[in-house]
C-alpha cells in the first residue's frame, strides 16, 4: 500500500504556508520537488525545492529558487526533465511573465534566467490575453524530444476568467518555442484552466484541465497537442470540485490521474437556487489516484488517497513501477482552499490495477 511522508508543515521553517506542488523524477530516479512558500496575507512568495534519494522517504535541504526582490509576486514553479538529464524550471511572475533555468547536474545548479514573456505575444491573435500563467505541476519532454508546457490565458473580466487552455511547445530543446492552438469553453466545459498533460502511446497528448461552470462538477478533457488541440469535453464518470489535478505517463498505454473526486452537490443545489456560489467549503475533498490501461479513455474506480485534500501532482520512477503524488494535505479553519502540510505519497502502480 501506499507510504506518506510530510515534506512541508505550515508555519514550519519560516513560511506560513506551502502550496502550489510539483514533483519531477530525474533518470537516476532522485526526485524532485517544487512549491510556494507564502508569508501571511502578503504577496511575499518564495520558490522553494526539496530532492529526495531515497524514493521520498526523505528529503534534503530547501533549495530557494526564487525570491522577490521587491513587492512583485512570484508564481508557479515548474520542472521538466529531459531524458537527456537535463532539467529546466519555469516559474511566472505578477500572472504576466515568465522566465526559465536549465540545469545540466540534476538541479544542484541552474544557469542564467531567460524571460520567454514574449513568446506569450503570439498568443494574441487568438485570444485577447490580460493575464495568464503556466500551469501547476510538471512539463513534458514527448518521445520526439518535443517540449510541452501547459498553461492557461485569461481575459481577465472576473479575476481569472473568462480563460482558456493552451500551451507553448519547442521542438529544439527549448531553444525557440511556439504556441499552440486555445481551447476555450465550450461542450459543456467552462473556462478551462490549471492543465496536465501526458503522452498517449500513439504519440499524441491528452489534456485534463480544472474548468468551471455552473451546474456540473466534472473533469475536463482535450486531446491532441502540441500545436493543435481539439474541442474539450467532458468524462461523466470523474467528479471534480473545480481544482487541479494530474496525470502521469506510465508507459504502454498507461497513464495515471488524480483529482479531489468530489462532486459538491450541495453547491451545485445552492446554485439551482440561485445563489451566485462556486464551491462549498470542503470541495477539495476525496484525493484519488486513478489507472488508465487504454491512453486515458477509460479509468479505473481509483484508490483513495486522503481525504481532507488540494491540488496535486504525479511523477513515476524510470521503470514505471512506483507512482509518487505530491499534494496539498489538511485543511485550516474548516476551508479546503487553504491547506496544513505538502505530502509526498508513493505506491506501487500495482495498487492501481485492482
Amino acid at each position: 500500500m501506499e507510504e506518506k511522508y510530510v515534506v512541508e508543515q505550515n508555519g514550519a521553517l519560516g513560511f506560513d504556508s506551502y502550496r502550489v506542488p510539483g514533483i519531477a523524477v530525474l533518470p537516476s530516479g532522485e526526485l524532485l520537488v517544487t512549491y510556494e512558500g507564502r508569508s501571511g496575507e502578503s504577496s511575499r512568495r518564495a520558490l522553494l525545492m526539496r530532492r529526495s534519494e531515497d524514493g521520498g522517504r526523505s528529503f534534503g535541504p530547501r533549495t530557494v529558487l526564487k525570491e522577490p526582490e521587491g513587492e512583485e509576486l512570484l508564481h508557479n514553479p515548474m520542472l521538466l526533465v529531459r531524458s537527456s538529464g537535463e532539467l529546466l524550471l519555469f516559474w511566472c511572475q505578477d500572472y504576466s511573465r515568465l522566465f526559465c533555468r536549465r540545469s545540466r547536474d540534476g538541479g544542484l545548479t541552474f544557469g542564467p534566467t531567460r524571460e520567454l514573456t514574449g513568446e506569450i505575444d503570439a498568443f494574441r491573435d487568438k485570444w485577447p490575453v490580460t493575464l495568464w500563467s503556466i500551469s501547476p505541476g510538471h512539463g513534458v519532454e514527448m518521445a520526439d524530444g518535443t517540449l510541452v508546457i501547459p498553461l492557461w490565458l485569461s481575459r481577465g473580466e472576473n479575476a481569472h476568467l473568462p480563460a482558456c487552455f493552451a500551451c507553448l511547445y519547442s521542438t529544439d530543446g527549448g531553444e525557440a518555442w511556439h504556441c499552440s492552438s486555445v481551447v476555450p469553453a465550450g461542450n459543456g466545459v467552462g473556462d478551462p484552466t490549471e492543465a496536465s498533460v501526458a503522452e498517449r502511446s500513439d504519440g499524441t497528448l491528452l489534456a485534463t484541465m480544472r474548468h468551471e461552470i455552473p451546474g456540473c462538477r466534472l473533469r475536463a478533457f482535450c486531446q491532441g497537442g502540441p500545436e493543435h488541440w481539439s474541442q474539450p469535453w467532458l468524462d461523466p464518470t470523474l467528479p471534480d470540485p473545480v481544482c487541479s489535478g494530474a496525470l502521469v505517463c506510465l508507459g504502454g498505454g498507461r497513464m495515471a490521474f488524480s483529482n479531489c473526486a468530489y462532486e459538491d452537490k450541495p453547491a451545485l443545489e445552492r446554485q439551482r437556487q440561485g445563489e451566485a456560489v462556486r464551491w462549498s467549503l470542503d470541495a477539495r475533498q476525496r484525493l484519488t489516484l486513478r489507472l488508465s490501461r487504454d491512453d486515458g479513455r477509460t479509468w479505473s474506480q481509483g484508490l483513495l488517497l486522503e481525504q481532507e485534500s488540494g491540488a496535486s501532482d504525479l511523477a513515476a520512477s524510470p521503470d514505471g513501477k512506483t507512482l509518487y503524488c505530491f499534494y496539498e494535505q489538511g485543511w485550516t479553519g474548516g476551508n479546503c482552499i487553504f491547506n496544513r502540510a505538502l505530502v509526498l505519497a508513493r505506491l506501487p502502480v500495482s495498487c492501481l490495477e485492482g
